[in-house]
């Protein structure tokens, strides 16, 4: 889901301090999440074969971001057969319902932590921005846009390729992000956070990076963020300071997404240049016996399976590796993946200390009225120019912008530390016919992403592995967005940054989709309540020292199973390099048992693969760090 600003915690989080609790598996009745809904999706319950595969070399449970470039890793290996399984549609969980929040957090961690998590923002821009290599594409998997995954892919692509020039197939919009403060001292140890940060070094890898559309960019961490303090200019960034609004910081390195969009691309083309591999290296037996394995080999050498619908129900140690367990049946493996996030504790157990599960609540609501009181929402024929921000689209009656900036609220009312408030907004307005769901480019915008308020929830929603209800009294909190936040604000007055422009064709997606909400009448002038368009939930892994757990579990009765979560609501801007990390960590343990080695899936805990994607070694799971967690759950349970 997401947490716009929360730094992570330098000892155990208070989640620490709960008794550890085992999660269960995901809910089979989830609420609606609008990024799912408005978007029609043929492979929501894809399954590759219309049985259950009874033996994988790698499997991997879970198709949120984590999983899906873990898979995009693995198939790059020659010979490897990799089975995907998802317990409910494909991209249902925390990625398919967070805020769509892209934002490295600059003024809150190490350095080597920030230029981590630059690496991810650019890795995901050079896939918006370049494209996908598409299901019939034979070209080499790490060519330009695609690359081979370390987070250093070149942006620059041909003018001639239309995907140069239309980030919309992830609604991808580079823009600042605004983290608005509402308590005094959170807001005094940001600012001598960004302080400390500045002063430590220039951002070793931001400099690879610069943008086209971002001129004269500052590449230094001091040029990254700003800090204002001056009511005035509180007041033309929105945020409204008679709410209590005491401070804000503003950086320039940030994005607006649909996460579930980009997850869904990538395995639309995974399964075009891989799955048809895999069915056709079922009809071998009919093919010339004689024929050179070399050639064989090579038309079989990635083989991709997907199944939706097929929760993993337990793991159970076989010969030579493990045994996956659903109720469609079970699977032989030598490697186990686990990309679930707050899930991870209900397949090992020994994670519940480490990860717990943490239910947030996110809103589509309708934006207001524009200042003129004009909300038609009909685009116009000419639409924005890419790389300005400044573009109107001319409507009878008036004119709407996007807002400017991705938002984070902090210390809003009793939010502790770890809990902020989080905004985008749709840059595409959804409307459905009889037969299509369609997205419209709209420089006015769609629906306002609007997530957090965890505050108000039960419990803060710790220990809460259900995302089948919402909390009321946490809507009603994120439809009162307008009290903290001036959406009318006259946007000539301020610069907004740079940010991408978006291609104004209309963008016909497949028929037999779900209908979709649309823009309705905004709510009437004297109400501070926004209409709400959707409103779902979503669980976040929170992890118990606020890093992510990234590597193989250590212990020797785990060897084999290595795991990617515990992001706690942060993990846009890690997921994406860490799942590539762990699938390589995989690839290596696996390809040195094969060479004999006795111990190769007890993983040891060197970085060898990890050092090319720089992985902060905080990160990494070692037998030290998980014994440091429980001495302090030891300590609260006294």
């Amino acid at each position: 889901m997401g947490d716009a600003g929360s730094p992570p915690p330098s000892s155990p989080s208070r989640s620490a301090s709960h008794q550890p609790l085992r999660a269960g598996l995901p809910s089979t009745n989830p609420t609606k999440s609008f990024w799912q809904t408005s978007f029609p999706n043929t492979l929501a319950h894809h399954r590759s074969t219309p049985e259950l595969p009874t033996h994988a070399d790698v499997v991997v449970v879970g198709t949120g971001i984590s999983g899906t470039f873990a898979v995009d890793e693995l198939v790059k290996n020659d010979g490897l057969t990799v089975l995907a399984l998802e317990a409910r549609t494909l991209c249902s969980a925390a990625t398919g319902r967070n805020g769509g929040h892209l934002q490295p957090l600059i003024h809150s961690a190490p350095a080597h932590i920030i230029d981590f998590e630059l690496r991810n923002f650019h890795h995901v821009e050079a896939l918006a921005l370049n494209g996908l290599p598409e299901g019939d594409d034979d070209s080499d998997e790490d060519d330009e846009g695609h690359g081979k995954g370390d987070g250093n892919e070149s942006q620059e692509k041909t003018a001639s390729s239309p995907s140069s020039l239309s980030p919309s197939w992830c609604d991808f919009r580079r823009l600042e992000g605004c983290l608005g403060f509402w308590n005094e001292e959170y807001f005094n140890d940001a600012k001598r956070d960004l302080a400390a940060t500045a002063a430590s070094h220039v951002a070793r890898d931001a400099g690879n990076y610069k943008s086209k559309n971002m001129p004269g960019e500052d590449h230094t961490y001091a040029g990254l963020a700003r800090v204002v303090d001056d009511p005035k200019e509180l007041e033309a960034l929105g945020l409204r300071t008679q709410s209590g609004a005491v401070g804000a910081i503003v950086q320039s390195v940030a994005a607006s997404l649909s996460p579930y969009k980009l997850c869904v691309g990538l395995w639309r083309s995974l399964l075009g240049r891989f799955e048809q591999e895999d069915q056709a290296a079922g009809m071998e037996r009919t093919r010339n016996i004689q024929e050179p394995l070399k050639a064989r080999a090579s038309r079989q050498r990635h083989r991709l399976n997907l199944q939706t619908d097929t929760p993993v129900t337990r793991l159970e140690r076989g010969d030579g590796g493990w045994i996956v367990h659903s109720p469609r049946g079970s699977v032989h493996t030598h490697t186990v993946v686990l990309a679930t996030n707050a899930y991870t504790s209900h397949l090992v157990p020994e994670f519940a200390p480490l990860i717990r599960p943490v239910q947030a609540q996110m809103s589509a609501l309708v934006p207001p009225p524009s200042s003129s009181g004009h909300c038609n929402t009909s685009s116009s024929s000419s639409g924005s120019e890419v790389g300005n921000p400044h573009k109107e689209t001319h409507r009878e009656g008036g004119t709407r912008k996007l807002i400017p900036m991705s938002y984070g609220f902090m210390g809003v009312g009793s939010m502790d530390r770890v809990m902020s408030d989080y905004l985008v907004q749709n840059p595409y307005i959804t409307t459905s016919t009889s037969t299509s769901t369609s997205t419209s480019p709209n420089a006015g915008g769609g629906h306002l992403m609007f997530g957090g308020g965890r505050h108000l929830s039960l419990h803060h929603g710790e220990g809460v592995w259900d995302d089948d209800f919402v909390d009321k009294p946490v809507e009603r909190y994120l439809r009162s967005l307008p009290e903290r936040l001036d959406l009318n604000l006259d946007l000539d007055t301020r610069d907004s940054g740079a940010m991408y422009g978006q291609n104004h064709n209309h963008l016909q997606n497949e028929a037999g989709s779900p209908s979709s909400p649309s823009l309705r009448p905004p709510p009437s002038s004297s109400s501070q309540l926004l209409d709400i368009a959707a409103s779902w939930t979503g669980i976040i892994g929170h992890s118990a020292d606020g890093h992510p757990w990234v590597g193989a579990a250590p212990q020797p009765e785990h060897a084999g199973i290595f795991v990617c979560a515990g992001y706690t609501g942060h993990g846009m801007t890690n997921a994406p390099l860490c799942g590539r990390a762990v699938a390589r960590r995989a690839v290596r343990a696996l390809r040195d048992m094969r060479a004999g080695r006795v111990d190769a899936m007890e993983q040891d805990e060197t970085t060898e693969e990890d050092v090319d994607l720089d992985v902060p070694p905080e990160y990494l799971i070692t037998r030290e760090r998980i014994e440091r967690i429980e001495r302090v759950v030891q300590a609260y349970s006294a």
